[in-house]
């Protein structure tokens, strides 16, 4: 003769049940997150804004256009000048060592100073 569980084991049964439940819920909805960098802050505001002016706090610097577009941004970044992000793929320089590249294909946006700042 088998033994029916009391309502102990039943509820044990019921929460095991449940909990593995919501693992595998949780197993099959669950995303990763997406290796996506964040814009540095004084970039935010200008992302598809043409015109708006950048100020960089610190170089080298690349902004994936997928994340944010600067076409028309003014940047600079200071003693070395600046440019305004072109379209398509170039690259800007200025005598006081400030480059603006823009990568082909993908019209990524690195910034950049060398040297010492001021013209030479």
């Amino acid at each position: 003769m088998t033994r029916m569980p009391g309502w102990r084991g039943q509820v044990l049964a019921a929460i095991t049940a449940l909990a593995l439940t919501a693992v595998a819920t949780a197993a099959c909805g669950a995303s990763r997150p997406s290796p996506r960098r964040v814009v540095p802050p004084e970039f935010a505001a200008a992302c598809g804004h043409p015109g708006s002016h950048v100020r960089v706090r610190k170089v080298p610097v690349t902004i994936r256009h997928a994340d944010c577009d600067l076409t028309g941004v003014v940047i600079t970044y200071r003693g070395y000048g600046g440019a305004t992000v072109p379209s398509g793929s170039k690259s800007v320089g200025t005598s006081s060592g400030f480059t603006l590249t823009i990568h082909p294909g993908t019209l990524d946006v690195t910034v950049n100073a060398t040297g010492a700042p001021g013209n030479a």
